[in-house]
């Protein structure tokens, strides 16, 4: 970004450069790895509106976000993300479409919260896997990763 804003355009990043640098952050080990990762997302979803970045997150980047949220048992942040998700592939960008990784994540993140609702916010959440499943509106549905997380809440 900097060598772009310096004036050498061929370096201007794109969407997978952003893609690259979310999933970094959200594999680190970093305290701050979930803010790193938002605000990146941030940045993207920004650009994307101002047309100064061609293509928008997808489900994966979206994940990568959650997955530094779960990692620190966030729930509520994750949530969010999940939120956002859903009001983007709403709103027309069918690549951010919610898959079964992202509520699986999310389960992962009740499980990782230590919260004592935990085990009924998991269940809640397969039971939402269930119905959009049955749906439509989720391709694939519960799975032993799913299964394994839900356990992992109780």
């Amino acid at each position: 970004q900097l060598d772009y804003d310096s004036g050498n355009k061929a370096a201007k990043p794109d969407i997978q450069s952003y893609s690259i640098l979310v999933d970094c952050w959200a594999k680190s080990n970093h305290k701050d790895s979930s803010r790193g990762a938002q605000k990146l997302l941030d940045t993207m979803i920004d650009k994307h509106k101002s047309r100064d970045l061609d293509g928008s997150p997808d489900a994966v980047t979206y994940n990568s976000v959650m997955s530094a949220y779960a990692k620190q048992g966030d729930v509520v942040g994750a949530q969010k993300v999940l939120d956002r998700m859903q009001m983007d592939y709403d709103a027309g960008n069918k690549a951010a479409k919610p898959d079964i990784r992202s509520y699986n994540v999310l389960i992962d993140c009740w499980a990782k919260s230590s919260k004592p609702d935990a085990p009924k916010g998991a269940q809640k959440l397969l039971e939402i896997i269930i119905d959009k499943h049955k749906s439509g509106d989720l391709d694939r549905g519960p799975n032993a990763v799913t299964d394994c997380s839900v356990m992992a809440a109780y």
